[in-house]
């Protein structure tokens, strides 16, 4: 960004197109300090321009500044048009950004972008993504006309949130309708499978999809598949499923199996997995190593637990703090375990405290060794 500003800075004139361009670069970079002070410099913005800092601070978890400026645009009576809209609810979807998606649905809820099935899949995408489906359902059944893409984000939806039986019921219906599934669309349908435990349903999909639908299965689909088997302790049909993927398996697919693993301590089978993973730059070393050590402890192999954990020590391998992320009153809070910097941190983990030991008192086991970080 330090040669795009040098160029920027030379230039004998800049028009509204060449400030958003650097506005935008520096957001992507993440700078939102230096795209703030570029976009407020700016002598003229269009809608553009405030789209692509409002969706910059959203996608950073940075509500309070996204509503903050969103607020400006309200005030100062600007219409969104449906690229604004698209992609602030775009980034509201991706950071989990409730408030601020719900203030565009009412900016947006009497005029003529309702008609956009763009504008629509993309509200119901953002309360789907932000665990309101039952608002998603509400505004996928007030869309004058829906294509695929609708009926795909509404799946997905009641798929992650574990509601199997509606999702499945709403692919037949999809069907009835006259529409024709894609690969997204079965890719839904198999993690509704897998979040809700129909194990013979989703087999069956997967295995009719070329005769039923003329989709190939591609690794996404595979994927689900072998989440599905895992889950449900049928490590060794996963396996044999992902040594029969025409694909070569990924990080992904091996890390799925991974989690499968730790779920049912097969320490065995996870220290195989581990060895694939390790071909893949992208797999976390961290990660597989973290994992593989609590599948050691769980089956109470403690020799090696400490060879892995001389071996992250060697290879200078930190395991990152757990972090949780919660929105309140459109700002998002981190919390890091065994970190005290929240100015509020005392009183939350008071809190914490005195739930756990209500816990206790309903004979809750899991937290007879509670620990407050």
């Amino acid at each position: 960004m330090n040669e795009a500003f040098e160029l920027f800075e030379k230039m004998p004139e800049r028009n509204v197109v060449s400030w958003s361009t650097m506005v935008s670069g520096y957001s992507k970079a993440g700078d939102m300090q230096m795209a703030r002070m570029l976009f407020d410099k700016m002598p003229t913005k269009n809608m553009v321009s405030w789209t692509i800092l409002i969706s910059g601070y959203a996608q950073k978890g940075l509500g309070q500044d996204a509503v903050s400026l969103y607020s400006l645009i309200e005030k100062s009576r600007l219409m969104l048009d449906s690229g604004a809209a698209v992609s602030i609810l775009a980034a509201c979807a991706e950071s989990g950004l409730l408030g601020l998606g719900e203030r565009v649905h009412s900016s947006i809820a009497r005029t003529r972008l309702m008609h956009h099935a763009d504008v629509s899949n993309a509200l119901l995408d953002m309360y789907a993504k932000c665990g309101r489906v039952k608002k998603a359902y509400e505004v996928f059944e007030r869309m004058a006309e829906r294509d695929v893409v609708s009926w795909n984000c509404m799946l997905q939806g009641l798929a992650i949130h574990g509601h199997g039986d509606e999702a499945l019921m709403l692919f037949s219906r999809m069907k009835q309708q006259g529409f024709k599934p894609d690969k997204f669309t079965l890719v839904a349908v198999l993690c509704a499978c897998t979040h809700s435990g129909f194990i013979d349903e989703g087999l069956r999909y997967f295995n009719n999809m070329e005769k039923e639908y003329r989709i190939a299965p591609d690794i996404e689909h595979y994927g689900c598949v072998i989440d599905l088997l895992g889950r449900a302790g049928r490590l060794n049909e996963a396996i044999r499923l992902v040594d029969s993927m025409p694909m070569g398996p990924n990080a992904v697919i091996w890390g799925t199996l991974l989690g499968a693993c730790r779920m049912h301590n097969a320490a065995e089978l996870a220290k195989q997995v581990q060895d694939h993973m390790a071909r893949f730059e992208e797999a976390s070393e961290h990660g597989t190593c973290s994992v593989l050590s609590n599948i050691y402890a769980a089956a109470g192999d403690w020799v090696n637990v400490a060879n892995v954990r001389l071996q992250m020590k060697s290879a200078g391998i930190q395991k990152p703090s757990g972090a949780s992320f919660i929105e309140v009153g459109d700002k998002v809070h981190e919390f890091t375990v065994l970190d005290m910097s929240h100015p509020d941190s005392g009183e939350v983990y008071e809190m914490v405290d005195g739930l756990v030991q209500e816990l206790r008192l309903f004979g809750d086991p899991s937290n007879d060794h509670h620990h407050t970080y």
